[in-house]
């Protein structure tokens, strides 16, 4: 059976969606809480890879040299080249529209979660190198060993993107759906990246002690590590196509003025899609 999602957004993101015909995604390993995506946003210095490296070898691949570089570069892939939506199960609650109120000119968008997956799966083809997935986030993420838990995380599920499905607790109002977008075009040089990290290791590693393992995968990924890194690059604009295929209506912030209510009411009406009013959680019923 199908489950209800709803996704709050800004003013300027509903009229670039409706009016433009213009959705935004942007990349989980820039948004604002560093513990989500933790792993992504600490592969960058010879230290952090270094600590990556020792935890896969001694726990999630042990002493499997091949393993661990495939995994690393897959994850350096993935960092740069998956962008999110999200997406929450609450039709309304006061945190949410409080979290996310963008000056009381927040706006609800409402879907079913089979409706949304397939229009995307529409917008970013696997023809054209996309995987596309929607999965309800976990609310298990710890403070502390964050590195730890989601290198076994991704393990459990073989996923490089597993990271993008786990927060803290201190986030569970959101009851959040993450809709990713992995963008696999460039795949194939993260694999040349780990073919480089391979190549002949046999012979480099041979008669090493772990710690010496562990610092020669270390030289080597950073040694072979392609940078990616562009301006702007954590967000995504693509052409929407046909909103209405997924968009089953769209609701205004219970303090907006109703001038602002009128504008949105007309723009839903314009584009034919189904306006459900102004939020009426603070009105005794």
């Amino acid at each position: 059976m199908s489950k209800r999602l709803y996704r709050y957004i800004s003013f300027e993101d509903f009229v670039n969606l409706l009016i433009n015909n213009k959705d935004r995604f942007v990349r989980p390993a820039s948004w604002e809480d560093k513990y989500e995506g933790y792993l992504f946003s600490h592969m960058e210095t010879k230290e952090e890879i270094r600590e990556i490296v020792k935890e896969m070898y001694n726990n999630l691949c042990p002493g499997n040299y091949y393993a661990i570089s495939d995994n690393y570069f897959r994850m350096w892939h993935s960092k740069w080249f998956a962008h999110a939506q999200c997406w929450s199960k609450h039709a309304e609650t006061d945190a949410m529209w409080r979290c996310y109120a963008y000056g009381n000119r927040a706006i609800r968008i409402r879907t079913r979660d089979d409706k949304l997956l397939n229009h995307a799966k529409r917008m970013f083809d696997e023809k054209n190198n996309y995987k596309v997935h929607l999965e309800k986030v976990s609310y298990d993420l710890k403070k502390k060993n964050g590195l730890q838990q989601q290198i076994r995380q991704m393990g459990e599920t073989e996923s490089a993107y597993e990271s993008y499905f786990h927060k803290r607790s201190a986030f569970r109002h959101e009851g959040e759906y993450r809709l990713l977008i992995v963008d696999n075009s460039l795949s194939g040089a993260a694999f040349m990246s780990s073919f480089g990290v391979k190549f002949k290791i046999e012979e480099h590693v041979k008669d090493k002690s772990d710690e010496e393992i562990i610092s020669y995968l270390t030289e080597k990924i950073y040694e072979q590590r392609v940078g990616w890194k562009k301006d702007n690059d954590f967000i995504k604009i693509e052409n929407a196509g046909d909103i209405s295929e997924y968009i089953e209506g769209v609701m205004v912030h219970p303090l907006a003025p109703q001038w602002y209510v009128k504008i949105i009411q007309d723009i839903c009406l314009q584009k034919n899609i189904k306006f459900d009013g102004q939020s009426k959680i603070y009105e005794l019923e």
